[in-house]
């Protein structure tokens, strides 16, 4: 039985020192020596633009000289740029925009266009526009800043011309596009 015993044993050595012989063995140096790792890292944001707000805003009695502000919110992760578009130049009488004889049925309007800026540090944009400037569009862009949140739309009715205004209703729709720039 010890014979088994032993015999035993030495095959598990055995069988050990084959295991460990069986590594090839390295020099120390050349595991170093034109060792190289390449590792991929990827990753990706999808590029958002998104404005809210608008609505109508009423001037009340028209005479000249009113003044609205509007804030909207812009979410833009990319640079981009706000095209403005007046449809019909200024407010318009609502059936008679020529007028009647010394009485005109168009107001202009002067609009400012305000928007805050990351670029990486805070900037802001702003633009000036008549509403007949706007008639064929104007754009406002953020350079290479990106939206930090939102902005403010101003507009002020200039005095009307002539006798002043027809009696009645005007309204007027303005535009504004944001476009993203990637």
């Amino acid at each position: 039985m010890a014979q088994v015993g032993g015999l035993m044993a030495l095959v598990v050595a055995a069988f050990a020192a084959g295991s460990v012989a069986a590594e090839p063995m390295r020099d120390a140096s050349s595991a170093v020596i034109g060792s190289r790792l390449d590792v991929v890292v990827k990753g990706r944001i999808t590029p958002r633009c998104q404005m809210s707000g608008g609505g109508d805003v009423d001037l009340g009695e028209l005479s000249g000289g009113e003044s609205v502000s509007a804030l909207f919110a812009l979410d833009c992760n990319v640079p981009f740029d706000i095209s403005m578009q007046s449809s019909r130049g200024g407010l318009a009488h609502v059936s008679q925009p020529q007028g009647e004889g010394p009485f005109v049925g168009l107001l202009p309007y002067d609009m400012r266009l305000t928007i805050p800026t990351l670029r990486p540090s805070p900037a802001t944009v702003q633009a000036s526009f008549t509403s007949t400037q706007m008639i064929g569009g104007r754009t406002l862009s953020s350079g290479d800043g990106i939206a930090a949140g939102g902005g403010k739309l101003e507009l002020r009715t200039r005095k009307p011309e002539g006798a002043g205004l027809l009696a009645g209703r005007y309204s007027e729709a303005l535009t504004l596009t944001v476009t993203p720039r990637m």
